[in-house]
């Protein structure tokens, strides 16, 4: 599958860009001071690098500006950081969103280049994987778009900030218009146009909130439920129609491919050191069962938590069965990844 595309009602906020030409940065901090806004944050945040070609401001990374940002076991100064962190991004943004906003209403900034500082990474993303590509891609490509029914009545519930764009108005909170307005030009036009051309699977399915609850955990878990199992659906699907059944192993690209994998994998499995409960589990759900499975496994975590570690010792440790007619009829191929080949 080259890509998964999750689409709920919420748009997200703009992104803080890591690299700005300095041409458009200086023109950004300019029109940040015509608008009388702070920008001692901006300009902290942000280092000029002429060795750049051209110029550029590179935002400074969070070790260097917080204290102690590498060190994990002082919870206390780890969620002091998160907090200033917090505060930092959002003068960050609001400075990019009022001055970039100016700029485009003077005609400074081109359209693409406006796109770039007021598009959320949900649609950058999309944009990135989905347009101009060709139908080959999409045909391994599929989205799921989820719509909360009168979710509108539930924005007042704090917890509904998860789920969609919230923002306070008059001591009343209500759905940002304007990430609802770029919401739905994604959801409603950009993906029905690139279904239009192409073979790219969308489902759309649509959520009912809890008339006092709003969206429920109860409401959530039943929304992934059925997620999980049309996603293990559409998973099959792609990798039969992806994968050749008979392939020449000395010729074939994939053969190369799976090889490339193997290598990496036991390269990987060396500097697995310990076992983990997770290790059981994935164990657990790679054994038979009568009834089969209907969902997918998913590996979360955190950034170097040893999930690419973990999946490499359960490959290697694997065995898989291959159906080859052309070696000998009716025979079972039965191989370990990194043990003895036998035929049956």
């Amino acid at each position: 599958m080259e890509f998964q595309g999750l689409l709920g009602e919420k748009y997200g906020t703009i992104r803080i860009p890591g690299e700005v030409e300095s041409s458009e940065f200086e023109m950004i901090l300019d029109a940040a001071i015509e608008a009388k806004l702070e920008t001692r944050t901006l300009e902290e945040w942000y280092c000029r690098d002429e060795n750049a070609v051209p110029p550029a401001y590179y935002l400074r990374p969070k070790s260097e500006m917080l204290k102690n940002h590498h060190n994990p076991g002082d919870s206390t100064t780890g969620s002091a950081n998160e907090k200033t962190w917090r505060t930092v991004a959002e003068e960050i943004k609001h400075i990019f969103s009022t001055s970039v906003k100016l700029l485009q209403e003077k005609g400074k900034l081109k359209n693409n280049q406006v796109k770039r500082y007021l598009s959320s990474a949900l649609e950058d993303e999309f944009d990135f994987a989905l347009g101009k590509q060709t139908a080959a891609f999409l045909k391994k490509c599929v989205c799921y778009i989820r719509k909360i029914s009168n979710i509108e009545r539930h924005v007042k519930i704090p917890e509904m900030a998860r789920y969609t764009d919230v923002i306070k108005v008059e001591n009343k909170y209500i759905r940002d218009p304007e990430a609802l307005e770029k919401l739905a030009k994604l959801r409603d036009e950009f993906i029905p146009t690139i279904v239009a051309s192409s073979n790219l699977r969308v489902y759309t399915s649509v959520t009912h909130c809890d008339m006092k609850l709003g969206y429920s955990q109860e409401v959530e878990n039943h929304y992934v439920d059925g997620l999980g199992k049309q996603f293990y659906e559409d998973m099959i699907d792609i990798i039969q129609a992806t994968v050749q059944q008979n392939f020449e192993t000395e010729t074939d690209p994939l053969y190369d491919e799976i090889l490339q994998h193997l290598s990496l994998c036991k390269t990987y499995a060396s500097f697995y050191e310990y076992r983990c409960e997770a290790l059981n589990l994935v164990n657990k759900y790679l054994r038979p069962c009568r009834s089969g499975h209907i969902y997918p496994l998913i590996i979360y975590g955190g950034p170097c938590t040893g999930k690419t570690l973990l999946l490499a010792e359960v490959a290697k440790k694997v065995i898989y069965v291959v159906f080859l007619p052309h070696i000998r009829r009716g025979s079972l191929y039965i191989r370990g990844l990194y043990g003895r080949s036998q035929y049956c």
